[in-house]
């Protein structure tokens, strides 16, 4: 048997509303729940029995290696906009191609995502036409049938594959067709509260949210239904580097409309403090004491003690309450306090957005049973939003940051990303429309360390956030 060389074509142009999706990045670059396209094919190759080498082209100059240095191989050329359907049929597939005697395609609604080369001189002769034509649906063969790839250069398939990959929580599962996305979940109590969310809202508010319907309790899960918006979520543009500051702009423009639009009424300060209280302090020691019950804590304890200017956790909460007390009090100052009717996990994966036709759309609302649920504080969405744009988080979930050890040995964050001219511009529409920046950075790093035992599953992450937290912190204590 011959040896299996894969080909991972990442010179396929990005281009039109793909492009406005991507960015600068290639389609072998696109990442999804921590994972690139080009580290998925990988992981999928690692089920292979055959082993198979992987070379991953960028210029198709690298073409021109591969023929004059010819190995006695299989060859399978494979697109990097063909996207993994099935792991498990892509892994029998290359192992079956030890054994090719003749050129098979991998085809996908008639359009070629890849083909199997039984020898060096068919590889070679595909080629030669490949370098001219740019595409493979001239090749010839046999076709595979089995449903293995998705053409991610057609913009409703990537919208299609990008809504199968959401980064829904662990208990929920997304499913649907063309034109609609059914939510499906064990926690049947959030389905039904994310549903009569929409239906309980002030009818003003509603325009701004994609219409759930079709709600179903199935026994052991409950589900609802809603139309597939032709648009991405924000984060996913947001990560790769496609909204530059002029669209980012435009987003804030419309989310803040929505943030004037929802409903508010007058609170005494006493009522307003015990919600505040609520979600920014009570909920983080709710939470961090239930880190402290995970297996994973000791590990991080340790990691806080030796690489951090803290002992423990509990010195970290204990700063963070001192900061949280000083912006309570600022604007418990102010000459009116208020509760609204918010979304409760406004943030860029749950912001659908059209840069074409400057459409926001929000999906996942924190939901509601009666309306009483409606009502939060003021500042809560907007911390959420926060701390997409100057807290990163979203660059957390593709796993765009690095944990470092310094000269003082302790961990430096590193996120990959530029924010400080988005965190300008966000700042200037807090004081436009009357929120405290401190303020809003506080509560997010409640946030981030509310978030800790939630994405236990990851401890990497988790310690990324612990270290995130106390950026955000001492970039707002002297403020």
């Amino acid at each position: 048997m011959k040896n299996v060389i894969v080909i991972y074509d990442d010179t396929v142009p990005v281009v039109g509303r793909i492009k406005n999706i991507l960015g600068k990045k290639s389609f072998g670059e696109m990442v999804l729940k921590r994972r690139s396209m080009f580290v998925r094919l990988k992981d999928a190759l690692k089920k292979c029995d055959c082993s198979p080498k992987v070379v991953r082209v960028f210029d198709k100059a690298q073409f021109d290696e591969i023929t004059k240095n010819p190995v006695d191989a299989i060859y399978v050329h494979i697109l990097a906009n063909a996207a993994i359907l099935n792991d498990e049929e892509l892994a029998i597939s290359i192992d079956k191609a030890q054994f090719a005697v003749k050129t098979t395609i991998f085809s996908n609604n008639n359009h070629t995502s890849g083909a199997i080369f039984p020898d060096t001189k068919a590889y070679a002769s595909f080629l030669a036409k490949y370098r001219d034509n740019g595409n493979m649906d001239f090749v010839n063969g046999d076709t595979l049938d089995a449903p293995i790839f998705i053409d991610i250069s057609n913009y409703d398939a990537l919208l299609m594959y990008i809504s199968g990959g959401f980064d829904a929580r662990y208990f929920n599962s997304l499913s649907g067709d063309n034109y609609t996305v059914t939510k499906r979940s064990a926690d049947k109590k959030k389905m039904e509260a994310e549903y009569r969310y929409y239906w309980l809202l002030p009818e003003r508010m509603r325009s701004f949210m994609v219409m759930p319907y079709d709600f179903k309790d199935e026994g052991d899960t409950a589900c609802y239904t809603m139309e597939r918006m032709p648009m991405t979520d924000i984060a996913i543009r947001w990560t790769h580097g496609a909204i530059d500051l002029d669209e980012l702009d435009a987003i804030l423009d419309k989310s803040f409309y929505f943030i004037n639009q929802r409903e508010s009424q007058a609170v005494d300060k006493e009522e307003y403090l015990t919600r505040a209280n609520k979600l920014y302090l009570n909920k983080l020691e709710e939470r961090i004491q239930k880190l402290k019950t995970l297996p994973e804590y000791a590990q991080i304890a340790e990691m806080i003690k030796t690489g951090t200017s803290y002992d423990n956790i509990d010195e970290i909460v204990a700063d963070y309450k001192k900061l949280y007390e000083k912006a309570i009090k600022k604007i418990l100052k102010s000459k009116k306090t208020v509760s609204v009717i918010g979304h409760g996990d406004m943030f860029f994966a749950n912001m659908l957005y059209s840069k074409e036709v400057n459409l926001l759309r929000l999906i996942d609302p924190k939901g509601a049973i009666k309306e009483q649920d409606l009502w939060t504080d003021p500042y809560y969405d907007i911390a959420k939003l926060s701390h997409s744009i100057c807290g990163n988080y979203d660059f957390f979930n593709t796993g765009s940051y690095d944990i470092c050890l310094g000269k003082d040995m302790h961990y430096i964050l590193h996120v990959h990303t530029d924010n400080q001219h988005a965190k300008e511009l966000f700042a200037a529409y807090l004081d436009k429309n009357g929120f405290d920046y401190t303020a809003v950075r506080i509560f997010e790093a409640s946030l981030f360390l509310s978030m800790l035992p939630l994405h236990i599953d990851n401890p990497h992450k988790v310690f990324g956030f612990i270290l995130n937290a106390i950026n955000i912190m001492e970039e707002n204590k002297n403020v």
